[in-house]
């Protein structure tokens, strides 16, 4: 860091310290802000993946892009907390944001000519398509018939879009589409195409698209022809298909094609294409599109061969129908279907269509007219005809090394053209291991009936939970517990699986296996009483089982359905390998600095620990001014720590604090409600904070007795910034109460939780009730509740800081229980409470 800044910053610690405690309090709150941001992304990304969920790559890029920058807002601030405590921290930062951009960087475009190709020569995919490069092999290759024509380079989209400077315009457009949300998709698809729709095309792009149909003109002896104006994006008919996802244009004439081939480029955004494109998990840049135009074929017979029964075997099956074959791809018609034999040229079965319409060229123009009873009777193409066309399919099989989708047309003199070569995409059947495993498996389960959370199978001995122990388990010890403490997460790198006789699958702990691989069975009734401690046990958590001793056949993992998997998928985990895996444990190891951070979440845990430590006076990152960190003494059994920022103390004794001597008036009004008689603290045991890390605030697990980790509080005569801290979840309370009314608020954040999602949402949802009968305007996104309430008079705001005070603390480990019928009932017993007073 500069030095002038270094030595300001120490100049002040000696001379104003005071100063240096506002200082570092306005840079501390500015951290917890990113820090719990930060954990908002992280779990957005997690939400994405372990749901299965798909999204345009615009929209990860757009969220990656913002965590970054709260993750490096985080080093930034600890950087004004403490100067000079950063810099390795920040290029381990800036280390792990530049592999993860790199992963999510678009491909790198060209916008140098050729802009248009002719079909002379063989064609790069990357610049044509894969369908563009495939009909013209066919025809170098296996001279094969198709129609002449070009094709306009991916190079020319890419321009037009730079030209236009549209790919930001995009990007915001994708970025807000929801997959699941059909009115997001349709709004941004009409934007999307409405851009493109407007594109300008420069003077030499116009110049070499029609100079190449002039050319063109000249190899038709009839004259300029009518064209087809067809997609052939990148990866279109390639591992992904796009089948019917692009539009064609037919019949089109030279004054239409400019026209023509932006309509092609801009059902790359219709809806379907959309949806097909972010389910496949293709970028928007890497379905770049090229387009094909090719001379029309006034076809009289049309249709598909697939070279392989796509349900299984091994005949070739040819569909065909009367006239152009539209009405075939777009699935409007039945077609006739021949079955040919392996090996054979003559078809075996033929089954007749249902086709009473078709569509023919009349006059240059496209047209459906109706067929005769005769015509629909004949077959579309005679016997020699369709032993023609397969020969040439399977010669195009052996060249392409797998099945082919072909699509063909006739002309009324018998001429064969091939229009498309495409691979065709076969289901491969998966084998599952039947829910009822155990003769399969050799041996019945020792547990059944539970409810996976996390993982697939581990091998371990079992070890009982228990609360007193302060040795961590062994290795590859499968865990039996009755609950889910907070505590076990620091023995994670020892577990192979947790097997939990209450739990819930969306509890944070659920959260932390998942992140770890960890097996967690949870809802697993008698579990402590069927598993003894010291037995070898397998746990299965595809069926949620246990079973004795080792079973090779779980843990192969041979006959499992796999993961769904996606090109989305595979770069989404690769880019969570960067953010969300958490290596800083424990905060006493010496291995707890900046070089063992293996990823960003383990920049933001080792930024929150620091930014404690020197905030609160802990270890040996303060001293002087700033070690003015004090334990409130009180009856209520919560560990709390307290800043004075000015006239919240009444002295400035030893390291402990009675109420008595705390001044602060918006404090002492929270306390009483939180010390109020109605409140059983004893009822529900209360989590140990000084045993782990806030699971919110800093995601991490820390070692005992680590002072910093309770609850903690920054006041002073006026003001209170609490941090309330127990259980799974968290509250943070923001509250101004002086004489000025207009200037006095209460600000409330309250999430997390212990118990199941049901538990948890009834408990925000009471909260939610009677805060807002007490005034607060809330809002709730998920399990995030804020609440705001301006404007109070200091004594009204303080009688509504002790009603907040008693909520929180009533309902402080209710979500392991309530129920969303017994919600009005406590509310009820709520306000008769205050009613009482």
């Amino acid at each position: 860091m500069p030095v002038r800044a270094l030595f300001k910053h120490w100049s002040l610690r000696f001379w104003a310290p005071d100063r240096v405690v506002r200082h570092t309090y306005e840079a501390f709150k500015i951290l917890l802000g990113l820090d719990g941001r930060c954990h908002e992304l992280m779990a957005e990304f997690e939400a994405v993946y372990h749901e299965n969920r798909y999204e345009d790559l615009a929209r990860t890029r757009g969220r990656y892009r913002l965590f970054g920058e709260v993750v490096a807002g985080m080093v930034a601030a600890l950087e004004r907390m403490h100067p000079g405590r950063s810099d390795l921290l920040r290029a381990y930062c800036n280390k792990y944001d530049f592999y993860a951009r790199l992963l999510l960087a678009p491909p790198e475009e060209f916008l140098i000519p050729p802009f248009v190709f002719n079909h002379q020569q063989p064609l790069d995919p990357r610049l044509a398509g894969n369908k563009a490069v495939q009909l013209l092999r066919s025809k170098q290759e296996a001279q094969a018939p198709i129609p002449e024509g070009f094709t306009i380079a991916t190079t020319t989209f890419s321009l037009l879009v730079a030209h236009n400077r549209l790919r930001p315009a995009i990007d915001l457009l994708l970025a807000g589409i929801d997959p699941e949300d059909d009115t997001s998709l349709q709004t941004a698809s009409q934007a999307l195409m409405t851009l493109v729709r407007q594109l300008e095309i420069p003077d030499r792009i116009k110049t070499a698209i029609l100079d190449e149909y002039d050319r063109l003109a000249t190899t038709i002896p009839s004259g300029p022809p009518l064209v087809a104006v067809r997609s052939s994006a990148l990866l279109e008919d390639g591992v992904h298909s796009f089948a019917g996802q692009y539009r064609s244009v037919l019949g089109v004439r030279r004054d239409g094609l400019l026209a023509a081939y932006r309509e092609v480029v801009a059902s790359k955004y219709t809806p379907e294409a959309l949806l097909y494109r972010i389910r496949a998990g293709v970028g928007d840049e890497e379905a770049a599109m090229a387009v094909l135009v090719t001379a029309m074929v006034d076809g009289a017979a049309s249709g598909v061969v697939y070279t392989r029964n796509p349900a299984g075997g091994e005949a070739l099956l040819l569909h065909a129908v009367h006239g152009l074959g539209l009405p075939l791809v777009g699935g409007e018609t039945v077609p006739a279907v021949l079955m040919y034999p392996p090996e054979s040229d003559l078809a075996a079965e033929q089954t007749p269509g249902k086709q009473r319409h078709q569509l023919i060229l009349t006059d240059n123009r496209v047209s459906e007219v109706a067929l005769t009873g005769e015509q629909a009777a004949r077959l579309p193409l005679n016997p020699e005809q369709g032993t023609e066309l397969v020969r040439l399919s399977r010669q195009l099989e052996h060249l392409f090394g797998g099945p082919q989708d072909i699509e063909w047309t006739l002309t009324a003199a018998g001429r064969l053209y091939l229009l498309q070569v495409r691979p065709l995409h076969l289901e491969k059947a998966v084998p599952v291991r039947p829910s009822s495993s155990a003769p399969a498996i050799g041996c019945s389960p020792l547990l059944a009936g539970a409810r996976r959370a996390a993982g697939f199978a581990a091998h371990g001995t079992v070890r009982h939970f228990s609360a007193a122990s302060t040795e961590p388990p062994p290795a590859n010890t499968v865990l039996v517990t009755r609950h889910l403490p907070p505590t076990l997460a620091r023995h994670l790198p020892n577990l192979a699986a947790v097997v939990c006789e209450q739990g819930a699958i969306t509890g944070h702990f659920a959260t932390v296996c998942r992140e770890f691989g960890i097996v967690l069975l949870v809802e697993a009734t008698g579990a402590l009483a069927a598993l003894p401690q010291g037995m070898e046990v397998t746990v299965d958590g595809t069926t949620a089982a246990v079973y004795p001793g080792r079973i090779e056949s779980l843990l192969a993992d041979g006959t499992r359905q796999p993961p769904v998997d996606s090109a989305f998928r595979r770069k989404l985990c690769a880019l969570l390998k960067y953010i969300t895996p958490l290596h800083l444990l424990d905060p006493s190891d010496p291995e707890f600095r900046p070089q063992a951070c293996r990823s960003l979440h383990d920049v933001i845990r080792f930024a929150h620990e620091t930014a404690m430590r020197t905030m609160f006076g802990l270890g040996d990152l303060s001293g002087g001014a700033l070690n003015r960190c004090r334990q409130l003494a009180s009856p209520v059994p919560l560990d709390v720590f307290l800043l004075d920022v000015g006239g919240g103390f009444a002295d400035a004794g030893a390291e402990t604090i009675a109420l008595e001597s705390v001044r602060s008036t918006p404090f002492l009004a929270l306390w009483q409600g939180l010390a109020h008689p109605e409140i059983e603290w004893n009822r529900h045991p209360h989590f140990d904070w000084q045993e782990f890390g806030d699971m919110t605030l800093s995601g991490g697990i820390v070692a005992k007795t680590d002072k910093h980790f309770a609850s903690y509080a920054v006041v002073g005569a006026d003001y209170v910034n609490l941090n309330l801290r127990f259980g799974y979840h968290f509250t943070q309370i923001d509250c101004l109460c002086g004489d000025h009314s207009q200037t006095n608020y209460c600000r409330l954040r309250f999430a997390g939780g212990g118990g199941a999602e049901q538990g948890r949402r009834a408990r925000i949802e009471l909260i939610r009730q009677v805060l807002e009968r007490l005034g607060f305007a809330v809002t709730v996104k998920s399990l995030l509740l804020d609440a705001f309430l301006p404007g109070c008079p200091s004594v009204e705001l303080r009688l509504q800081l002790k009603d907040l005070g008693r909520l929180l603390g009533l309902t402080k480990q209710l979500d392991l229980s309530l129920r969303e019928e017994e919600i009005e009932r406590h509310i009820d017993a709520f306000f008769q409470g205050i009613e009482a007073r």
